[in-house]
């Protein structure tokens, strides 16, 4: 067995692991650790496919901002039942160090994984000799989806203002 399928294997059971766990979690916090640990090694996965572009995004887009607000969702409901609980810190202590554990692996199979030049690639419709990913991503998204992301800026502009106006309707109302 190569090294390639080691990583993949490891990463695809933590994936389905973590991926479980978090739907059978009782704690909302939980959820959202597990969640992290899920597309950090999807993220990971991808890197393995060569998609580099997409790695980043994954990361930065999912594991910082959406976790962020779904942290926020979070302590918004009421957490202070959990944290009444003894029991809580040390559950914490116990995910902290498989935490710790799981995050030594991954840095350990991420130092392989760079080590070694990747045996299999995503089957692409082109070749990615002669430009880099994001060229591709960006030529063909623009070309074959323009319509779309025009409707999606604005989707996005249209609720960025109505947000703004009832944030300034509350403050309207606030100061009378």
């Amino acid at each position: 067995m190569n090294w390639d399928l080691i990583i993949f294997y490891y990463l695809a059971i933590v994936m389905i692991f973590s991926s479980v766990f978090a739907i059978f979690s009782r704690h909302p916090v939980y959820t959202v650790l597990l969640v992290l640990v899920m597309i950090i090694h999807q993220a990971f996965l991808l890197l393995t496919l060569g998609a580099e572009f997409l790695t980043v995004v994954q990361i930065i887009v999912y594991a910082g901002a959406i976790l962020v607000l779904f942290l926020f969702v979070v302590y918004l409901i009421n957490l202070r039942k959990e944290t009444k609980k003894s029991v809580f810190i040390r559950t914490v202590s116990l995910i902290g160090i498989v935490f710790l554990l799981l995050g030594g692996l991954l840095i350990k199979n991420l130092l392989i994984l760079l080590s070694l030049k990747p045996s299999f690639k995503a089957y692409l419709p082109f070749t990615i000799e002669e430009k880099s990913n994001v060229w591709w991503i960006a030529n063909y998204l623009f070309k074959n989806y323009l319509l779309q992301f025009e409707i999606i800026g604005v989707v996005l502009l249209v609720a960025i203002l109505g947000a703004v106006f009832l944030i300034r309707k509350v403050k309207i109302v606030e100061q009378k």
